[in-house]
């Protein structure tokens, strides 16, 4: 059994954290919301300055260093004061350059993504492509010392103001998931150009836009990683970025059931706070149970990750399903807690029950992430092994 007992050090780093998301994060959050704008590269930097950024990327390249669990803790804290700012916490358009980078790659984009002086954008969904990534149709030609990308990215994260984009493209035919290749491409590049900006239930603090490629020239040195090799990566990495993404959710469902707790321990009726009443209490022990075993998930499958093991990418698919389903369950109790209060956009936890949506959307849907769960329990009844992670 791998276990999780949190060290002193990570106590540490996860109650500075918290501090740092109550007092300036999430009153940064309501400001920005309210405004309609996107995360300050101010706040990012002073993340990045309090070691809240590039949690999970070598130090030499700017970044912390820490592993998946001590990264899960702190995005977790982050989560409760904005989703949107723990997106700077650990950046999945960030660990592909880490991972399969070059030096000089490394180098010249990483440690200004991780103080927050540069954006950076992972382009893989495409209007035909979503759940299945094979499929990508986007594709790269060789041309001379350049590759020629035609084809178009959308639901992109930060794509309208990134300054680089990992873009996934079609360089072979060679089966489904064989012949896809990395590519950074960067902002002015010709041919690059962001389309159509979307509106969206919420996440609108980190703008999601439209990529279009036409005959857009990259340097062959803009290759990232091996070519035809985009897909093992993606699948290599998914373990560690469902993992940690379930301490996002589980971040987003404690700070909803803490916020609407508080208010319901004040909130008087019929001469009482409305946290005495029966129906009340036995709501919050129901979610609260439901958020720490969804931490606990969350954490096993982040150890998991760190030990190597063969079992991580099963454990972070179940921790990141579960954890997913709390937060929407969390954020709606939370505004039932709170009555008409939660309804009124002076209060965060409407905004938490609308971005506890995309949980279930991003970086695996629901269903995907139930298909390689019992995709692994068959393997396991077939051979009579018993289908519990070891």
């Amino acid at each position: 059994m791998t276990t999780f007992d949190l060290t002193q050090d990570q106590r540490a780093l996860r109650d500075a954290a918290r501090t740092f998301a109550r007092e300036v994060i999430r009153p940064t959050a309501l400001e920005v919301e309210k405004a309609g704008g996107v995360v300050p590269a101010d706040l990012i930097r002073r993340m990045a300055g309090l070691g809240l950024t590039g949690l999970d990327i070598p130090r030499e390249f700017g970044g912390q260093g820490f592993d998946a669990l001590t990264s899960a803790i702190l995005v977790e804290e982050i989560a409760c004061g904005w989703f949107s700012a723990a997106t700077y916490a650990v950046n999945m358009a960030v660990r592909p350059i880490v991972q399969a980078g070059t030096r000089a790659q490394k180098e010249k984009f990483v440690p200004g993504l991780c103080r927050g002086d540069l954006f950076a954008a992972f382009a893989l969904t495409e209007p035909e492509t979503g759940s299945d990534a094979a499929s990508v149709r986007t594709r790269a030609v060789r041309d001379g010392d350049s590759w020629v990308v035609n084809g178009a990215k959308i639901y992109i994260t930060n794509g309208a103001r990134a300054d680089v984009v990992v873009v996934f493209a079609r360089t072979s035919d060679e089966g489904r998931g064989k012949g896809l290749t990395l590519f950074l491409v960067e902002q002015g590049a010709p041919g690059f150009s962001v389309g159509q900006r979307f509106r969206t239930l919420a996440h609108e603090a980190n703008p999601i836009a439209e990529l279009i490629f036409d005959n857009c020239r990259v340097p062959a040195e803009n290759m990232l990683g091996v070519e035809g090799e985009a897909f093992a990566y993606m699948q290599r990495d998914f373990a560690q970025t469902r993992a940690i993404y379930g301490a996002r959710c589980v971040g987003v469902a404690q700070a909803a059931m803490d916020y609407a707790l508080q208010h319901a321990v004040r909130r008087k009726q019929f001469g009482q706070a409305i946290a005495s009443f029966q129906g009340i209490r036995f709501k919050v022990a129901d979610v609260l149970t439901k958020i720490e075993a969804a931490r606990a998930l969350t954490y096993r499958a982040c150890a998991l990750v760190d030990a190597g093991s063969a079992e991580a990418q099963v454990a972070a698919s179940m921790a990141k399903n579960f954890a997913s389903d709390v937060a929407v369950d969390a954020t709606a109790e939370a505004i039932q807690i709170m009555g008409g209060h939660g309804f009124m956009r002076d209060h965060p936890v409407e905004r938490f029950y609308r971005e506890a949506k995309l949980f279930e959307l991003g970086d695996g849907t629901q269903e995907v992430l139930r298909l390689l769960v019992s995709r692994d329990a068959n393997k396991k009844a077939e051979s009579g092994e018993s289908a519990r992670l070891d």
